[in-house]
């Protein structure tokens, strides 16, 4: 075998081994032999990579050589899920309950009692007739009730001490106000 020919079989297998190497984006069409040789040392032997993927989640299959008996699998019909129980305590603000990561889902959720100290409502003395009208509270009973107490608001009231000798303060709640004298018994008032 001549120089040329060998050069020219080193050439054509240099050549396939640059468009396979092109094709898999680890190599340039313009590299040398050597390039292509260091290209080609980088890629990793995988083997058989095998998977089991959850439904509805992906899995990132590494980067390198397979040698093609490796699986990738999901999860096959009902009964075959890893369930988890859990349990939550009861909070004030809306809870979102999950699985943990590796369970496919939730076979069942406890919501935990109130803590006692929070069931206690025994202590309250407060009932309708004391709690403004509009206004709401939770009874001794532990049931909501509204209020009944009329709002009178600020309150003023004259008397003249003759004809009028008494006014009616009504029931209910009041922001303050006066109740005074006038009219004949403010003016005999004045000038003793």
């Amino acid at each position: 075998m001549s120089i040329a020919t060998e050069i020219s079989r080193l050439q054509t297998a240099r050549n396939k081994i640059r468009v396979k190497l092109v094709e898999l984006g680890l190599s340039q069409a313009s590299d040398n032999l050597d390039a292509l040789a260091l290209a080609a040392e980088g890629i990793e032997n995988r083997g058989a990579v095998s998977a089991t993927v959850q439904e509805g989640a992906t899995y990132t299959i590494p980067k390198g050589f397979h040698n093609g008996s490796g699986t990738v699998s999901g999860v096959a019909g009902v009964g075959s899920y890893t369930l988890q129980s859990k349990t939550v305590l009861p909070t004030k603000a809306q809870q979102n309950v999950t699985p943990d990561s590796g369970y496919y889902g939730l076979s069942d959720v406890t919501v935990g009692a109130i803590p006692e100290n929070y069931q206690d409502v025994g202590a309250v003395t407060a009932g309708a007739e004391n709690v403004l009208t509009g206004k709401i509270i939770v009874d001794a009973a532990g049931k909501t009730v509204a209020g009944t107490m009329a709002n009178n608001g600020e309150i003023t009231k004259t008397m003249d001490g003759l004809t009028v000798t008494s006014v009616e303060i009504p029931a209910g709640y009041a922001s303050g106000g006066s109740v005074r004298l006038g009219g004949d018994i403010e003016a005999a008032l004045a000038a003793i």
